[in-house]
């Protein structure tokens, strides 16, 4: 196992994918929020239990662009890796992740009263961080097993990454007044998911050094 290698380059392919894939993800998760939902669900706000289900939706969007470019990646190195196990896997994680962060998120909001705005969102951030981290790392993590002798600490490497880029895509709500207009929301989603995928890419490159392949089967008679 010390003799395996990533193939050349893939450190690179990696970060760039976690960060294209964060980019192109949560702004097409910000699009779905800002002009597609509402659209679609006018009168979602008269439905409490409802809402946040569909709003997660925008999370399996982000999901599944994330998992789509880091699985074309991470086939070049693991041929067996099941591309769509790897982005349904990621798209679930995306969904439940958004999902929970939506609620807690909510119940904090409430309750945050007299909070400075700076804690609010490093708050929000880090739950982000940790629920984000703990999803995406057990749901990939299922599907390296497939494929992987050993998986290293994944769960733990993906929770860094993840604590790291939210807090570094919170910033865009701390530098400046915040604006809420469709565009401007996009636009946030751009680089928010560019900066968390770069974080998340950064963090796990190096994962892989310890992640070998499994052994081929050979071949029957």
């Amino acid at each position: 196992m010390s003799d395996w290698t990533p193939p050349p380059g893939h450190a690179g392919r990696w970060i760039l994918a976690c960060a294209a894939g964060g980019a192109v993800g949560l702004a097409l998760a910000a699009l779905w929020n800002a002009l597609l939902l509402p659209g679609l669900a006018p009168g979602l706000r008269g439905l409490p239990m409802l809402a946040p289900l569909l709003q997660a939706l925008g999370g399996a969007v982000m999901g599944a662009c994330l998992g789509a470019a880091q699985g074309a990646v991470l086939r070049q190195a693991y041929q067996d890796l099941p591309l769509g196990a790897w982005i349904g896997a990621t798209a679930a994680a995306g969904y439940l992740t958004a999902l929970v962060v939506a609620l807690v998120f909510g119940v904090l909001a409430q309750h945050a009263g007299s909070l400075p705005i700076v804690v609010f969102v490093l708050m929000g951030a880090a739950l982000k961080g940790v629920v984000g981290g703990l999803l995406y790392g057990l749901a990939q993590g299922r599907v390296l097993d497939r494929v992987v002798a050993e998986r290293a600490s994944w769960i733990r490497v993906v929770m860094v990454g993840f604590m790291l880029g939210a807090l570094l895509g919170s910033l865009r709500w701390l530098v400046g007044p915040a604006s809420m207009t469709p565009v401007s929301l996009v636009v946030g989603g751009l680089v928010g998911g560019a900066l968390e995928g770069l974080a998340l890419g950064v963090v796990s490159a190096g994962a892989f050094r310890f992640m070998p392949p499994r052994a081929a089967r050979p071949a029957l008679p």
